[in-house]
């Protein structure tokens, strides 16, 4: 499991985030459904497609996929924080 002490203690360079994903998909799962932020695997780091403006993100899609396991989840928005309050 790849999580943000393994990220912070490598020094990871821009090739290397390239990389986090896992050697083999054989464990991954389909999750989505329930907005979370943490796999059951136990990573918290996941690859998400944002879009920018103003260098600020300003939309992602929901769709995330775990860097450790490759389980797909869905990305937790304000409003699910807004729900559970």
């Amino acid at each position: 499991m790849v999580d943000k002490e393994d990220v912070e203690r490598e020094g990871s360079h821009a090739d290397d985030i390239l990389n986090l994903r896992p050697e083999s998909y054989d464990k991954s799962m389909d999750i989505r459904g329930t907005p979370t932020h943490l796999c059951p695997c136990g990573s918290q780091i996941w690859n998400l497609k944002v879009i920018f403006e103003d260098f600020e993100i300003a939309t992602y899609f929901l769709d995330m996929e775990c860097v450790s396991c490759g389980s797909v989840a869905t990305a937790p928005t304000p409003v699910d924080r807004e729900a559970m309050e």
